[in-house]
């Protein structure tokens, strides 16, 4: 046994990417992840204290109530165990609640550090689908743990999930204003059911993005971003948002979406000297509605969530 279940012995590093869910017709089962890191890191201690860098650092609880240390004792009580004192170090790049899985990173983050400290007694498909479990749905959790663009539902016996090839041409520009989306809000706006007509065009267009980000068809990705399910019923939580992915198009975009529920918006390109343009034109259009926004411009992460550790750490 390399670590010892009642003190921990070993300093464990994760770093976790950010994600866009939904990407348009997608909604709750297809995301991507994003080269934009959150790192994590756990070492000996003889209580638990939390520092946190970065985003959240003024608000978010340093107490039993911390996302990262709930999700570690998921996996601690699934074996009836204490989770011992720590020291947890978290170094927020990605911004909190807005639609680019800070809560999924924080719940993937936590379960990869449980399970390492328990001599990684969960597999791979086990603890994705703890967290499906936990989050509700795939689109996150899918991506931050797999890494790259990922298709994927919960059924009975498992997530069943697929990594979709992409292809290098598309670049994002992830477009955050300065205020809080919570997901719980995005959601309450949305119909509890949907038309014939509307399943059908999303289904279709779900369709259509797949096969448009695997063969890097642009003239097929401009209009398989399209959607019926969510966005219309979101986009009135943001304001600004027609000007905001008028001037994304104008500038050269193939196409802008919500990322996740929102607010941040997040638009592709084919060509990478356009994304400097399009977060330009995107962030002025904000402010032209009298909001600040930050816009970075994104790779895909080709890998998920990765862990680093050193043995024998004595406090």
């Amino acid at each position: 046994m390399a670590r010892n279940r009642g003190r921990i012995t070993v300093k464990i590093s994760v770093y976790v990417p950010a994600t866009s869910a939904n990407l348009g017709p997608g909604f709750d089962c297809m995301g991507i992840a994003l080269d934009l890191w959150n790192e994590l890191h756990v070492e000996p201690a003889d209580q638990t204290t939390i520092d946190i860098e970065g985003f959240g650092a003024e608000f978010l609880p340093r107490d039993e109530s911390n996302l990262v240390l709930q999700s570690m004792r998921l996996v601690y009580d699934r074996y009836q165990l204490t989770l011992p004192p720590l020291h947890l170090r978290m170094v927020n790049r990605i911004p909190i609640a807005a639609g680019l899985g800070s809560s999924a990173a924080a719940l993937v983050g936590g379960l990869l550090i449980a399970n390492n400290l328990l001599d990684s007694p969960l597999s791979r498909a086990q603890i994705l689908r703890f967290a499906v479990l936990e989050e509700g749905h795939p689109d996150n959790v899918a991506p931050a743990f797999l890494g790259g663009a990922v298709l994927a539902y919960l059924h009975e016996d498992g997530v069943t999930h697929v990594n979709l090839p992409l292809r290098d041409n598309f670049t994002f520009i992830a477009v955050t204003p300065d205020f809080p989306l919570l997901t719980e809000q995005a959601r309450n706006v949305l119909s509890p059911t949907v038309t014939r007509q509307d399943a059908i065009f999303n289904i279709a267009h779900a369709g259509f993005l797949t096969a448009a980000l695997t063969t890097g068809n642009t003239q097929l990705l401009r209009r398989a971003l399209a959607d019926r399910l969510h966005q219309e019923a979101r986009k009135h939580l943001i304001p600004g948002f027609d000007r905001v992915t008028a001037a994304a198009k104008a500038s050269g975009a193939v196409g802008t979406v919500l990322s996740g529920a929102g607010p941040t918006l997040l638009s592709i390109v084919d060509d990478p000297m356009r994304a400097t343009p399009v977060a330009h034109a995107m962030t002025t259009a904000f402010a032209q509605e009298g909001i600040h926004a930050t816009a970075q411009i994104l790779a895909p992460a080709q890998i998920g969530a990765y862990t680093h550790m050193k043995m024998n750490v004595k406090k």
